[in-house]
């Protein structure tokens, strides 16, 4: 009884972050939510974000989690310009997405530059714990994303990657 009341309020509490979100959202409380000026986040139908989920944002970026999404305990949703994350996914504990280079950075004689491009993750994707998901990667649909992978590249459909940088094991998996 008191999780359930404790779940009701927390889940309220996010509520006010957001700026749009569907029906049976549950927000276990959620860690934080550092949002920037004009910054959104919008929240699908029947959506869990476990304990301490951290959604971070810089000025007018966006986020969108679909339905029938789950956030995992600790994960952190770093978002600059963009992340998407689709419909029935499965996202473990502490998975880190960052849309970032985070710092100014080039080669000898180049004007350093902070990278920034859009994470974009597909329908029905696991994502095992402690991943790490960069900038400008697409993770096709029905993917799996190993424990500990950090994925630098696109990650093709039904394609299991794992590794640091992430890499194709097995091609036409299944998960449910």
């Amino acid at each position: 009884m008191w999780q359930d009341i404790k779940d009701a309020y927390t889940t309220w509490r996010a509520k006010q972050y957001l700026t749009s979100y569907g029906t049976n959202l549950r927000a276990r409380n959620p860690g934080c939510f550092n949002l920037g000026k004009g910054s959104e986040v919008h929240v699908g139908n029947h959506v869990l974000l476990e304990r301490d989920v951290l959604f971070s944002t810089g000025e007018n970026a966006r986020i969108y989690i679909g339905d029938n999404t789950y956030l995992g305990d600790g994960s952190n949703v770093l978002a600059v310009q963009e992340i998407r994350i689709g419909r029935g996914c499965a996202i473990s504990w502490h998975v880190l997405f960052m849309d970032t280079s985070s710092h100014p950075y080039g080669i000898q004689g180049e004007v350093p530059r902070t990278l920034i491009e859009p994470i974009k993750i597909e329908d029905h994707v696991w994502i095992g714990c402690r991943a790490v998901i960069l900038k400008g990667v697409t993770v096709g649909e029905g993917a799996v994303i190993a424990n500990n992978a950090v994925v630098t590249k696109d990650v093709p459909p039904r394609c299991l990657v794992g590794g640091n940088p992430a890499r194709v094991i097995k091609e036409d998996v299944v998960w449910e």
